[in-house]
């Protein structure tokens, strides 16, 4: 373990509790005989923190890790060296191998916002990795299953070959009553879908079932179709031949 990071403070008053317990004089401890499971203890005296060692991930604190751990990223616990382990209402308890880092704190009340009071448990970088490690397999398998699985697209209770019959809500300038044509995205309207607006001014005027319906004017369309032409001709060959045969009929002068 490297102690560079360790503030002197801290790091002196921990061999110096080492040597105490070793019963010798602190200037005459060799720190090289000194492991790190051993400064582990001596620092979390000097803490006055809970110590966390391997043998304390259990499935269940594994478990609770993984619940707070999900609401942020892994990249950033690995940066700051810290994983949330328990919250308890304004009360938030934490893993770390640093928690002498005053921005670690900063960062956490950051990301959990409903609390205003952090606790530290510290444990060694190497259990941190280890607790590190299982927070990212466990990520990596919930990336892995959310991409195996798809999300099934919503099928119609009607057969695909029977076409949807919607009306339309009634519009300005639109008549109630009158089913709208559902047409795929691109395609034009069919013919008989066309309603011209000089027919929306004249409700009342009746259709001639025997007419097809005329197109409107903005499509360049013709206004009047083959049946319409039909049937002005046929009404104007009628007025003539009325018209003829009064003219016959009058005296002549």
């Amino acid at each position: 373990m490297s102690t560079t990071e360790i503030p002197s403070q801290i790091l002196n008053e921990a061999y110096q509790a080492i040597a105490e317990r070793r019963e010798v004089n602190p200037a005459a401890l060799d720190r090289r005989t000194v492991d790190e499971a051993e400064l582990m203890a001596a620092l979390a005296y000097v803490l006055g923190l809970p110590l966390v060692e391997p043998a304390d991930l259990t499935e269940s604190r594994l478990a609770d890790c993984g619940q707070l751990a999900a609401e942020l990223e892994t990249a950033a616990l690995m940066e700051y060296r810290f994983v949330p382990m328990a919250r308890r209402g304004e009360i938030l308890s934490v893993i770390s191998s640093n928690p002498w880092d005053p921005i670690a704190t900063e960062v956490l009340l950051g990301y959990f916002q409903q609390c205003t009071q952090v606790k530290f448990a510290l444990a060694s970088p190497q259990c941190l990795q280890e607790l590190l490690n299982h927070l990212r397999q466990a990520e990596a398998r919930t990336q892995a299953s959310a991409g195996a699985g798809y999300t099934p697209r919503p099928t119609s209770s009607r057969s695909r070959s029977t076409a949807p019959a919607a009306v339309s809500p009634t519009r300005s300038g639109e008549r109630a009553g009158v089913a709208a044509v559902v047409m795929p995205p691109g395609a034009n309207p069919p013919l008989a879908a066309k309603v011209p607006a000089v027919l929306d001014a004249n409700p009342g005027a009746s259709a001639n079932p025997d007419r097809g319906a005329p197109t409107t004017a903005d499509d360049g369309a013709p206004l009047l179709t083959q049946g319409d032409v039909t049937h002005v001709i046929n009404v104007l060959a009628t007025e003539i031949h009325r018209l003829v045969q009064q003219k016959r009929e009058e005296p002549s002068l």
